[in-house]
């Protein structure tokens, strides 16, 4: 009799294996998701949000193109 009880935590186990694996898999996929900025978008962020003038845009717009072309 006592060892009856074994097969409860060994399903146990495999039900919280599978839930643990759901849960990583759900947390990789939103984080995989997430888009990063490149130079430009962060500069036409900076630009609508009037941190930058449009002659400071166009000036370090002609930079990171010039860095592109490298």
């Amino acid at each position: 009799m006592a060892y009856g009880m074994g097969f409860l935590y060994g399903i146990g186990a495999q039900i919280l294996f599978f839930i643990v694996t759901i849960v990583l898999i759900v947390w990789f996929v939103k984080n995989s998701n997430k888009k990063v900025n490149n130079a430009k978008d962060i500069l036409d962020n900076r630009l609508a949000a009037g941190e930058i003038e449009k002659k400071q845009y166009i000036s370090l717009l002609k930079i990171i193109n010039a860095e592109e072309k490298k």
